[in-house]
């Protein structure tokens, strides 16, 4: 059995949304336990919830079990997705929320879940994560085979996730993501800044510019805009003890630029 379930939706915290969708899996398989990730995912936001999922799936034990719901096309003919990689299970709906997976994971099987001996008896068309993702997620934590769910399939829904242009001189990319703290998460990972981290380098983003890259937080002093590689590996933008989206009045999709001094 499966000892670990994490959870991740859009749901809120207002409604019983998340409270139905666990109290099915429990009654299922009582001992498993679950563990809530976030549900403040923004309503409807698939390239959210996929950054949020591929910053802390690896960080949990092996045989654990994803269920990521962020649905905005619950009830159409979408795929219901279960995917078994090295060393994880992923359940949720087919539309990109998975495309990080894809991209860093080792696929053993994609499977389409169709079979309907796992689904609730009343199946609703507008809540497939109490219907038919969590009676689904309480039996493979129970042991059922995965075989059991549905067929194989091969193609399935990726995101056109943005990428930086990197020249030998300059990186040009663009935030994906900000965090509660107002911090710019951008798309530029260390690996992309391999021979730029020790250099004299420039970063523009809004009207500003930003003279060097630091390694912490307390590189800068209150108030004082830095960029640093953050625990994602990725280029952030912050403000220290304030909300850079605020100060800088960026948001999700605007450019920034770094060039070699």
């Amino acid at each position: 059995m499966t000892k670990f379930v994490t959870l991740t939706t859009d749901f809120g915290l207002n409604d019983s949304y998340v409270g139905q969708v666990k109290g099915v899996i429990l009654k299922i398989n009582p001992n498993v336990n679950l563990i809530d990730i976030t549900h403040q995912i923004p309503a409807w936001d698939v390239l959210r919830g996929a950054f949020v999922l591929n910053s802390f799936y690896k960080y949990f034990p092996k045989g654990t079990i994803h269920l990521v719901v962020v649905d905005p096309t619950v009830g159409s003919k979408r795929k219901r997705l279960l995917i078994q990689t090295r060393d994880y299970v992923f359940v949720g709906p087919d539309n990109g929320i998975f495309s990080f997976i894809y991209e860093n994971e080792e696929i053993r099987e994609i499977l389409e879940i169709r079979n309907n001996k796992f689904f609730l008896n009343q199946e609703s068309s507008t809540f497939h994560a109490r219907d038919i993702f969590a009676p689904v997620v309480g039996y493979l934590s129970w042991g059922v085979e995965i075989s059991q769910f549905g067929p194989k399939v091969k193609d399935c829904v990726k995101l056109n996730l943005p990428l930086p242009e990197i020249k030998k001189d300059s990186i040009k990319g663009e935030i994906i993501y900000i965090d509660r703290f107002g911090n710019l998460i951008s798309n530029i990972s260390r690996e992309h800044l391999n021979g730029f981290e020790k250099t004299k380098v420039s970063l523009t983003i809004g009207n500003r510019k930003i003279e060097k890259l630091s390694r912490s937080y307390s590189d800068a002093k209150p108030k004082q805009i830095l960029a640093l590689v953050n625990s994602s590996n990725l280029l952030e933008i912050s403000v220290r003890q304030n909300r850079a989206d605020e100060v800088l009045n960026v948001k999700i999709g605007d450019k920034l630029g770094i060039n070699l001094k």
